[in-house]
């Protein structure tokens, strides 16, 4: 099907979403000022929210503020304390609202820190958060109605097809497992009939960085692709250059993401620092002892609060990333929202197999983060195929280990030897989980078998 029957189809079926993207796109003049005053009326609407309908907030602010009205500005947020993630997860129905009009949907977050979060969601909130994401793209080359791949997804498993649905077909998105990449696979998409008709690329940069490596080796490309936008994992230049060599030049751009927190920043086109979106949330960045930072390169902790999902109001959230402050000028395509740099997040390493099958992180977020009970979880590949989990148990986890084997090896790969560890994760040196350690070939100094150096 062509863009324009796409696009009229969206335009029908998804009315607020893009209500939403034009009122997003004609805000990319506002100078800060302008900003802050959206902010400020948002943030008010929400706390006196909070203050009335979610009873764990109430209580927990009581001894920092008398009434909401002491909350007229988001410079008064940090007269408020942090949520941390723990907290969200050890009172979650006190964190949930009370309002009766107020309807939701239950949603998880990706899991990409290694401890998935549950809460709730508006749909005027979930419409926001695509509405930011349709932004970001249409920087880097996307129109409504195109067809575009994005290489993820849950399909983690066997088999070469990736199943579309409904939603699917709407949008024409087309999947490809990010974490099912082998050489098979990929020439089954190269000889799909949409390959060449794709004009947009998203998903994880390991996983896309893969993909292309596969395409590379069987010598085909998506030749009508105008854009890639990578996203969830932290971008090292050398895999930004690798992704766009491959793929013929084509502008790689970088966005961060927090969907539970409210938080959204894109490179633009000028692919210069991350616009902050400011329609869904405020960023805060703050020192270890919590003062504000405003200095251009200092570093410091993200601290979330989403404007628009009144379902799980995040107030002050703890996000667990460290992010600068880059730019407040306005660019060349005239966007003047202000810019952080790239984002001190996550990352991991990709599990080679000797059939040839490389897992990177985004289907193992996805096929973990729906093991009840679960604190966090991390893959060490040991050997060219073996694979230590090492599982940090909540108290309400209730699968005995053999359980545990039978799920890694249905969900994920019965070609690999399993063995599981119980016990937290081991962290980087800046406090991060990587989900994937591939302590096999670090040991080899190699970040690839076919002996690319670490």
């Amino acid at each position: 099907m062509n863009r324009l029957f796409h696009s009229t189809a969206m335009h029908a079926l998804l009315p607020l979403r893009l209500r939403l993207l034009r009122q997003i796109r004609s805000r990319e003049g506002w100078d800060q000022a302008k900003i802050r005053s959206y902010q400020n009326a948002k943030l008010r609407d929400l706390v006196a929210h909070c203050w009335q309908y979610v009873p764990y907030y109430r209580s927990k602010w009581s001894g920092s503020i008398a009434s909401p009205n002491d909350i007229q500005n988001v410079d008064d947020l940090a007269r408020l304390p942090v949520l941390s993630k723990d907290e969200l997860r050890e009172n979650l129905p006190a964190l949930t609202t009370t309002a009766p009009f107020i309807k939701s949907d239950p949603a998880r977050s990706g899991g990409s820190t290694g401890r998935p979060t549950l809460f709730r969601m508006t749909h005027y909130d979930e419409q926001m958060a695509w509405a930011q994401m349709y932004t970001a793209w249409s920087w880097a080359g996307y129109r409504i109605g195109d067809p575009f791949q994005c290489v993820g997804g849950e399909s983690i498993g066997v088999g070469l097809g990736d199943k579309r649905t409904r939603k699917d077909w709407v949008m024409n998105r087309w999947t490809t497992s990010g974490s099912n990449l082998t050489i098979e696979r990929a020439k089954a998409l190269a000889a799909s009939p949409h390959f060449q008709t794709i004009r947009f690329l998203y998903g994880y940069p390991s996983a896309i960085r893969e993909l292309c490596d596969l395409l590379k080796t069987i010598g085909d490309r998506p030749r009508a692709l105008k854009g890639v936008v990578c996203t969830a994992e932290v971008m090292r230049q050398d895999v930004r250059e690798e992704i766009s060599r491959t793929l013929g030049g084509i502008p790689v751009h970088d966005q961060y993401g927090l969907n539970d927190g409210g938080l959204f920043a894109a490179e633009g086109p000028e692919r210069d620092g991350l616009h902050v979106f400011f329609s869904r949330g405020v960023m805060e960045l703050v020192d270890d002892g919590g003062r504000p930072i405003s200095d251009i390169g200092r570093s410091g902790r993200v601290i979330a609060t989403c404007l628009t999902n009144l379902a799980t109001p995040f107030v002050r959230y703890e996000t667990g990333d460290e992010a600068h402050w880059y730019d407040t000028g306005p660019v060349a395509s005239g966007i003047r929202w202000p810019r952080i740099g790239p984002v001190d997040g996550r990352t991991g390493d990709v599990i080679y197999l000797p059939s040839g099958r490389r897992i990177a992180m985004p289907g193992l977020t996805l096929v973990m983060r729906w093991m009840e009970g679960l604190n966090q979880y991390q893959f060490i590949q040991t050997t060219p195929k073996s694979v230590t989990a090492r599982l940090d148990r909540g108290s309400n986890f209730k699968l005995a280990e053999p359980e545990v084997l039978s799920y890694l090896r249905a969900k994920i790969s019965d070609e690999i030897d399993w063995r599981v560890e119980w016990g937290r994760p081991e962290l980087t040196q800046n406090h991060k989980v990587l989900i994937i350690r591939n302590d096999w070939l670090r040991a080899r100094g190699l970040d690839r078998p076919d002996g690319t150096p670490k």
